[in-house]
């Protein structure tokens, strides 16, 4: 049996016995691991692609899980999110793919208890982000925008002159600037922004840090500005990332006031984030 089956276009069967790789009729303990696995696999089902040929994924996911699962892994809802952000970026490294709104998971119990323990269903569904029902009481609600998935599934990409960040743009009042030696670029507030070394296949909201060399990181770090604070989140396969001074561990991010100065590989590079 395989680990995840297919119910229907938008519909999935997750069998977390045979994730686990687990003998039949052992109990398994499901973790945020197992979880954030599943979605993986299941996103990796999305066959749509644009009139480009580039992949689109699902950006809604709602697994429903057998009552007494969901009950052990509630309280590990912290955990289930970091895990979910490193094994999506994996995933989305191999796919390249596009999204139509923020990423949401939702983990939730089955209400009519029809299913059995280590077994879980999930719907799947391109929502908008506008679009996005409110999470409900009760429900485990994670979502994840651009930066989750390592700058590659990032949000559609958007008309010329709207949200794209270019080089040597002139700072507006509803943007933020980034300053290094020999270059600078326009940081617009409230967008996701993935920062790192020139290449071809940058990301459509992308800041090139011309002039880097090789130990800053294709795809390095992310930064989501607001009119007084800009947050800093380092990918999971990035190298060292400093933000006035302090680390920030792999896959995790740090939020601080502006202006920031923000070091990429224990100094190789350095460039400042100002309002």
């Amino acid at each position: 049996m395989a680990a995840i089956s297919k119910d229907g276009l938008d519909q999935f069967r997750v069998h977390f016995g045979e994730l686990a790789k687990v003998r039949r009729g052992e109990p398994v303990q499901i973790d945020p691991f197992l979880i954030a696995q599943a979605i993986g696999l299941v996103m990796r089902e999305c066959s749509v692609r644009s009139a480009a040929g580039k992949p689109i994924v699902w950006n809604e996911y709602r697994l429903i899980m057998a009552r007494s699962d969901y009950e052990r892994i509630r309280p590990l809802q912290a955990l289930l999110e970091r895990d979910l952000k490193t094994v999506l970026a994996q995933e989305a490294t191999t796919r390249k793919a596009e999204l139509v709104g923020e990423l949401r998971i939702t983990v939730v119990p089955d209400e009519a208890d029809e299913l059995q323990v280590a077994n879980g269903v999930v719907r799947v569904g391109f929502v908008p982000t506008e679009k996005l029902a409110a999470p409900r009481s009760g429900e485990m609600t994670m979502r994840l925008d651009a930066w989750a998935a390592a700058g590659e599934i990032v949000a559609k990409a958007p008309k010329p002159g709207t949200d794209t960040v270019f080089v040597d743009d002139s700072v507006s009042g509803d943007r933020c600037t980034v300053y290094w030696a020999g270059g600078r670029a326009s940081l617009a507030l409230n967008t996701t922004v993935v920062v790192g070394r020139p290449h071809p296949d940058a990301p459509a909201q992308f800041i090139a840090l011309t002039g880097a060399g090789g130990t800053v990181n294709k795809q390095h770090l992310f930064l989501v500005a607001t009119a007084t604070t800009v947050r800093v989140g380092r990918f999971p396969k990035g190298n060292p990332v400093h933000v006035n001074g302090t680390a920030v561990n792999a896959g995790e991010e740090i939020e601080v006031p502006l202006p920031a100065e923000i070091s990429l590989s224990r100094g190789d590079f350095t460039f400042t984030v100002q309002r």
